[in-house]
């Protein structure tokens, strides 16, 4: 779709594109770009420059590249794993209270951090809401993930940082160069210091500011952006090598010939004599199909002429290739999201995918992990605490590592049962000597001796 509006003898184009003549673009630094609100002296950020539309862009170049879209979906399934715990193994009940709602979406703690790593790897962005307020003597704290695409940054200051947020429905709509003040909400970042924190009251005297988890980029000073930036052209060019395909079947154009009849023949009888012949040699679907030409000049005898539909090249490289690019500007393995690998030593085999998973984890899963900690959740606490009068963050969080494949292979099964559960297994009585049941199986002399007994 191709939005403009025109002032004048401007036209702003905002088309989510990318090619040759619209390479990545530069984040704006200044106020010589920054994008105006109406009647307000305030400026706004884009992402990025001239169109304001990366966002956009980044989040259906992900949804079209099926490649992209498995990295970033199994990099979030490892990061968040089977939840949050306390590493300690101590028990909370008012944070596993806590936990259970934090939002009146009707959130969990961990659908929310979810969403976070699924943001960052998307986008490279996370705008996190954190809003306060007291009903009779009850206090209560929501923390809210805002979707990226509503919110933009402000203007830095002269110590060149962006106070605060601009969140609105409006920038979605392709014409955020003209928004009006009404429509959009500005909320203060939270820097680390509660005292020099100015909360945004509304009306219903709830309290608001946001936290900004960004994924940090040399030379993007003020938005975020994802680790697979380097790939965007060829996220794309997955798409639309699946669209020139479907094209391709979906063409009348591409007929397999033309079929010439002699002789004075009306355009029904041609239509039928035509109809009977395609019927009785194509099979289904457009493609292939054949064209019948009556009573045209210069056509003096029947005739046959056979076209050579088939495209030179293959596209069976180029996916492979496009593949290869997307997976490794992600820093992941295609293992790591079910695909199997069958050249190599050892790939595709169970060591493989530990050494793989090992590797991955420690360079990619953990240091994710550690960011949004230090970035999201540590501040996070540390205004509920001030506000809640809780200890939140005295708590040392981790995340419950999931394992790409099962263990259970690997294992010695007779070494870790003893007799009595093998028997029990085997429908059997448990052994009266109690001490001899409860052995281990390896133990004996020989594991027959198990079910003789």
């Amino acid at each position: 779709m191709n939005n403009s509006v025109k002032n004048k003898n401007t036209v702003v184009s905002n088309v989510a594109t990318i090619d040759a003549k619209n390479p990545i673009p530069f984040e704006p630094s200044g106020e010589s770009t920054a994008f105006h609100l109406t009647r307000r002296v305030k400026r706004y950020l884009p992402f990025l420059e001239p169109k304001d539309n990366f966002f956009q862009l980044l989040l259906e170049a992900k949804l079209l590249s099926p490649t992209n879209n498995s990295c970033v979906n199994s990099k979030t399934n490892f990061c968040i794993g089977k939840g949050s715990f306390i590493k300690d193994g101590s028990e909370n009940k008012e944070f596993d209270k806590f936990k259970k709602r934090v939002n009146k979406k009707g959130q969990n703690f961990d659908k929310l951090i979810k969403s976070v790593f699924n943001n960052h790897f998307t986008v490279g962005n996370n705008f996190v809401e954190i809003i306060r307020g007291e009903v009779g003597n009850k206090k209560f704290m929501w923390i809210v993930n805002r979707p990226y695409l509503d919110c933009r940054l402000s203007t830095p200051n002269d110590d060149d940082i962006c106070e605060t947020v601009f969140i609105s429905k409006e920038f979605r709509r392709k014409t955020a160069w003209t928004l009006v003040e009404d429509k959009a909400v500005e909320l203060p970042i939270y820097c680390g210091d509660l005292d020099d924190l100015k909360w945004y009251k509304s009306e219903s005297g709830t309290e608001h500011c946001v936290i900004h988890v960004k994924n940090d980029l040399p030379g993007y000073e003020y938005y975020g952006m994802p680790d697979n930036i380097a790939s965007l052209p060829y996220q794309v060019l997955e798409y639309k090598n699946v669209r020139y395909n479907l094209d391709i079947i979906d063409n009348n154009l591409v007929v397999g010939g033309v079929i010439f009849l002699e002789g004075n023949v009306t355009q029904d009888e041609g239509k039928k004599i035509g109809q009977d012949i395609v019927y009785s040699h194509t099979g289904d679907g457009k493609r292939g199909r054949w064209t019948v030409v009556t009573g045209g000049k210069g056509i003096t005898n029947s005739a046959l002429q056979q076209f050579d539909a088939k495209t030179d090249g293959s596209f069976l490289d180029l996916d492979e290739s496009v593949e290869s690019k997307i997976v490794d500007s992600n820093n992941w393995d295609t293992a790591l999201y079910g695909q199997q690998k069958t050249s190599g030593i050892g790939n595709g085999g169970f060591a493989y995918l530990s050494a793989v998973f090992e590797t991955k984890n420690k360079t990619v899963i953990e240091p994710i992990q550690e960011l949004i900690i230090q970035d999201l959740i540590q501040p996070f606490f540390a205004i509920y605490d001030d506000w809640m009068g809780t200890k939140f963050s005295d708590l040392e969080l981790g995340f419950k590592t999931v394992s790409p494949a099962s263990f259970i292979g690997e294992i010695d099964v007779n070494s870790c049962l003893t007799k009595d559960e093998g028997r029990e297994i085997l429908g059997k009585p448990i052994m009266e000597d109690k001490a001899k049941g409860s052995e281990f199986i390896s133990t004996a002399k020989n594991k027959k001796d198990v079910q003789a007994q």
